[in-house]
């Protein structure tokens, strides 16, 4: 597309199968900037069990988006919820959105690749670009990466991107989160 993009990531020492944070920029100019993304619009975890481990939600700007890659349906996602990821999506009014990735995966034949339909949905969810034009480059990314393999791997791949625009469940941010109390370290 006309957009510039702008990458920074930092892995951890497992590198593959660890942790990975990225840091995408998006413009419609050139982007020159030489440090990390302090306050996102929009932020998306690829593994549920990181809303445990990790801030997640740091520095995530007041009506932005989080997209979870949640194993639970919407109702158990939010019971699940740290009470301080509860009270930081309703204080700052941020949409919610889950998307059961890893089950799309399994369901596709992509085992527990998740990245193409995290991808996908986030199109659908961030309207960096309209996500129909969005839809088109990544499939054609899909067969200029994956052609060599396969028409099989292509239409699994084309699957992931459909799966990921489809299957987005928004998470009703109840008013009552604002109040919620702080956990405490034996919980």
């Amino acid at each position: 597309t006309d957009k510039y993009c702008q990458a920074y990531f930092a892995y951890d020492s497992k590198k593959s199968g660890g942790f990975t944070a990225s840091n995408l920029r998006f413009g419609n100019s050139p982007i020159r900037s030489t440090y990390l993304v302090n306050s996102p619009d929009f932020v998306a975890c690829h593994v549920s069990s990181y809303i445990y481990k990790y801030d997640i939600l740091k520095g995530l700007k007041p009506g932005g988006v989080f997209l979870l890659n949640s194993i639970w349906d919407a109702e158990e996602t939010a019971e699940r919820l740290p009470r301080e990821m509860k009270r930081y999506l309703a204080e700052n009014e941020i949409r919610f959105c889950i998307i059961n990735a890893t089950q799309l995966g399994i369901e596709i034949g992509l085992g527990k690749r998740t990245n193409t339909i995290m991808q996908s949905a986030f199109f659908k969810v961030s309207n960096v670009i309209p996500y129909d034009l969005a839809v088109k480059e990544m499939k054609n990314a899909i067969v200029k990466s994956y052609g060599k393999k396969g028409e099989k791997i292509v239409q699994m791949n084309y699957a992931a991107v459909e799966a990921g625009g489809k299957n987005i469940v928004e998470v009703n941010v109840l008013e009552s989160w604002k109040t919620l109390e702080e956990s405490s370290k034996t919980e």
